[in-house]
């Protein structure tokens, strides 16, 4: 394996039982290096110009001091590229939403099986946004209500950019998506960046809360 497929990964978790799984995880992965490992999100921002930068932090929403959702900001500003993936044993609306907005890219339970987080490291990786089917439930149910809002007639948005959006939205990665409406890669690529544009966002966490709270989808 090549040095440049090696992705660097932040462990940020206060349970220590759990973040020894994660360790171990991450550690038995060849393609994963385990950069730095916190307790808190304190203890994380001292890495910031000691560690090698992530490609993924993985980190719980409950932690002392600042909390998991309110970090988010941080290390997009510091580290824009950085993938952020939250654990936690939280699945209510309210913390789901607000870790959408604030920019996660994607929400699993702790009781996720480890070889379920690693495809998910390896899915955020790739532009998805996983998602454990508890959390989607709820994401599918704001959605649901986000559609008792009102549209615009004049939407910004041509049809298929609104059902690629769908498509984003759920957590699917652009292959997937040609392969659901059976077109091929490029032109997905080239909607999915017509609607980042149109909607002046950035990452698919945006996308997905701008979505939500205009009632787009």
């Amino acid at each position: 394996m090549l040095e440049t497929d090696i992705k660097t990964v932040w462990i940020v978790e206060d349970d220590l039982v759990f973040r020894e799984s994660l360790i171990d995880l991450i550690n038995d992965e060849a393609s994963l290096n385990l950069a730095l490992v916190a307790g808190s999100i304190e203890e994380a921002f001292e890495g910031f110009d000691h560690s090698l930068a992530p490609d993924v932090i993985l980190e719980d929403i409950g932690l002392p001091g600042m909390s998991g959702i309110e970090a988010i900001a941080h290390y997009k500003e510091k580290y824009p590229s950085v993938a952020i993936i939250m654990l936690t044993i939280f699945d209510d609306d309210e913390r789901v939403f607000e870790a959408i907005k604030s920019g996660a890219d994607g929400y699993l339970m702790k009781r996720t099986p480890g070889d379920q987080i690693l495809m998910g490291i390896q899915d955020v990786l790739q532009g998805g946004a996983p998602i454990s089917p508890a959390i989607a439930k709820k994401v599918m149910r704001m959605l649901a209500n986000g559609q008792t809002q009102s549209k615009s007639k004049d939407s910004i948005l041509t049809k298929r950019e609104i059902t690629i959006l769908e498509h984003l939205v759920k957590g699917q990665t652009i292959d997937q998506i040609g392969e659901t409406l059976f077109i091929s890669r490029h032109t997905v690529d080239t909607h999915t960046k017509n609607i980042y544009r149109k909607l002046q966002v950035h990452n698919r966490s945006t996308l997905t809360a701008k979505a939500i709270k205009e009632g787009l989808i």
